[in-house]
């Protein structure tokens, strides 16, 4: 064997123990940049670990349903001038066209997990095309799974554009299990909505607070 086989072959090692920390550092630590979209700066997270500021909300989920069997209420905050109802938010008054048709560009939900791969969800992940990369990554120590897609055809066949979910921990309810999801719509309803700014997500999302 040639005396310079064991230093390349130590050499390769290295290398392939250097990549693979680097990718569990970037999507595995309490860093967001992984998950965060097109928001380098993010001004609501500057002060997310103190009271409301001026332009600010908090919104605070404590309650489910009238149940507060929760095993991690949750808290976020949110820019003052937008619109909230329950679980929606928006820049514009927020419209609902029926029960499950509502105009509001970012809502979150909790879907019990035993049913999350018959959602709509779970086909639209699987079934349409990436705008990016999906990723993963902790926000305040908890794993989330990012999906950045097009829609080409949610309503009728009009697209709601660029969609965005975020698929986070399991959160038990009076002993069921359930998905925490964001998600946001380029398009809501198929319409363009002045106000409705990706980065807003990021914002959202990177100021997300978990207790017990």
């Amino acid at each position: 064997m040639d005396k310079k086989t064991p230093s390349i072959f130590i050499l390769i090692v290295v290398v392939i123990a250097v990549a693979g920390y680097v990718f569990f550092v970037r999507n595995k630590s309490g860093g967001n940049y992984s998950l965060l979209p097109d928001s380098s700066v993010s001004p609501i997270a500057a002060n997310s670990s103190g009271p409301d500021v001026s332009g600010l909300k908090t919104f605070r989920f404590d309650n489910f349903h009238g149940s507060i069997d929760i095993s991690d209420k949750f808290q976020f905050q949110y820019p003052a001038n937008w619109y909230n109802d329950g679980q929606y938010f928006s820049p514009q008054k927020i419209r609902y066209y029926d029960l499950y048709s509502v105009k509001a560009p970012i809502y979150f939900d909790l879907i019990l997990v035993d049913i999350f791969d018959q959602t709509e969800f779970k086909y639209q992940i699987d079934e349409s095309e990436r705008a990016k990369p999906d990723s993963i990554g902790r926000i305040d120590g908890r794993d989330f799974r990012r999906y950045d897609l097009i829609d080409y055809g949610t309503y009728g066949g009009e697209s709601a554009g660029r969609v965005i979910i975020f698929v986070g921990p399991k959160i038990t309810v009076d002993g069921d299990e359930y998905y925490l999801v964001f998600h946001w719509e380029e398009k809501p309803l198929a319409e363009t909505m002045p106000g409705n700014d990706v980065k807003i997500l990021g914002e959202i999302i990177s100021t997300l607070r978990f207790t017990k």
